[in-house]
């Protein structure tokens, strides 16, 4: 898919590289969002709803600790690559924008299991299908987010791609 503007419910940009730093901005946002939730949560925050993430969990057997700390690293992570995109957009550094491609990706995975574990593990409970596809609605705009970088990042390519000319006097 390749996309020439970038347009979705939050922003609208008239070419990809104004909306892949948009999106670098919107990924920054989001993971300092899910990191001060994370952290809420450990220090002994509401995790009784269902369609929690942290619903499972539970302090005294550490698997709270354990998969908070895992998501903060995560995000932490996605923050650092969502800076090293900013850079990569604005300089047209290709090998820049890659790892927040891969890490976004890992971010869909996610989203799809958690998707999947509420539908099937709870489905008895109507409320955890709306759940779901809420998640996946949210999943659907960081497919798109992807789908502009990518684009970005094949104008980029294009744009780098060396004309390489033989001539031959023979």
């Amino acid at each position: 898919i390749y996309l020439k503007s970038c347009w979705s419910p939050c922003f609208w940009h008239a070419n990809v590289r104004d909306g892949s730093i948009a999106v670098g901005i919107y990924s920054i946002g989001i993971s300092i969002c899910l990191i001060t939730y994370t952290i809420y949560v450990l220090n002994g925050g509401d995790t009784s709803q269902l369609w929690l993430p942290f619903f499972e969990t539970d302090m005294k057997s550490g698997t709270l600790q354990g998969s908070g700390g895992v998501t903060i690293c995560y995000f932490m992570v996605l923050i650092l690559l969502s800076i090293l995109l900013l850079v990569g957009v604005r300089k047209e550094i290709r090998g820049l924008m890659l790892p927040w491609l891969y890490t976004s990706n890992v971010a869909i995975l996610f989203q799809i299991m958690y998707g999947l574990w509420m539908v099937f593990g709870y489905y008895i409970y109507l409320e955890m299908v709306f759940a779901a596809l809420c998640n996946w609605t949210w999943m659907g705009l960081n497919i798109y987010c992807i789908w502009v970088v990518k684009s970005h990042l094949r104008n980029v390519e294009r744009k780098q791609s060396p004309d390489i000319e033989y001539y031959n006097d023979v």
